[in-house]
């Protein structure tokens, strides 16, 4: 049953973190940028990394409230992926996104 419960964990944790810049890029895809499916390649291990490395320090460091800083830290990280999704969409051209 525990196992079953880790496979849960881990794959709601996958959707939530990249979920969001997925949709997003496939979006952008569909609105004539076709680069912004390769911006995935950069874009989903650097959430993965940045949201790990926060729920690792946090626990190393003993904080108490660990369960609500593993769901606030992958929304927030997952928000972070999509917007800097977008902003790439406004600051480079077609071409290079």
């Amino acid at each position: 049953m525990r196992i079953l419960q880790l496979i849960l964990f881990v794959a709601v944790f996958l959707a939530v973190l990249c979920g969001p810049v997925v949709l997003a890029a496939r979006k952008l895809n569909r609105r004539g940028y076709p680069g912004a499916l390769r911006w995935l390649r950069v874009i989903v291990p650097a959430q993965l990394i940045v949201s790990l490395g926060t729920i690792v320090l946090a626990d190393e460091y003993g904080q108490h409230a660990l369960p609500t800083l593993i769901v606030i830290t992958t929304i927030a990280t997952s928000a972070l992926g999509a917007a800097v999704l977008w902003v790439m969409r406004a600051l480079c051209p077609a071409r290079l996104l």
